[in-house]
């Protein structure tokens, strides 16, 4: 399973649009995947250690939306020059053998700033290293997203558009 992973909490963020572009141009690829945000889930997730005891939420994200991923795409925002905190607070809290070993990564940032969010990408790419996950080489920053996103919150750049055409492309080979 191929799973569009959006990492943050935050609700009508940037990194969602850029999310939904992604699930829109799987649709119309026929990919089979699935979308997971963690907006909406219970904050509690985000400071437990994978010592605690499971919610049910928590266990069921786990058995039935990490475990059978096989493929991950990144979405990640960009706070304070790295990647959020509660993303971090999420996998920390994970089984992370069954939820993330041997998987594989593609990584988008998202940034206001004119980085795009490269600094906290390199950052998950190190923790994903760690956790025995292959990451695929082609990210793609964007920067100042906001002047990339139409009066509906529509990617309309080509330029990004085509490098995410690409990047999916080498991501379903990988």
């Amino acid at each position: 399973m191929l799973t569009i992973f959006h990492g943050t909490a935050r609700p009508q963020s940037n990194s969602r649009k850029i999310a939904n572009f992604y699930h829109e141009l799987l649709e119309e690829r026929n990919v089979p995947h699935q979308f997971f945000t963690l907006e909406g889930l219970d904050k509690s997730i985000f400071s437990k250690t994978y010592h605690d005891e499971k919610s049910p939420e928590q266990a069921h994200i786990e058995k039935d939306i990490l475990a059978p991923t096989k493929k991950y795409i990144f979405i990640v925002p960009e706070y304070n020059g790295s990647f959020p905190g509660m993303f971090k607070g999420f996998i920390d809290s994970t089984d992370v053998k069954s939820c993330f070993y041997n998987k594989k990564a593609c990584l988008t940032g998202v940034a206001e700033g004119r980085a795009g969010n490269l600094r906290g990408m390199e950052h998950l790419t190190n923790i994903f290293n760690h956790i025995k996950m292959d990451v695929l080489h082609f990210k793609i920053p964007i920067s100042q997203v906001d002047k990339h996103l139409d009066e509906n919150g529509k990617l309309n750049d080509p330029e990004i558009i085509k490098l995410i055409h690409i990047q999916i492309d080498l991501f379903l080979k990988f």
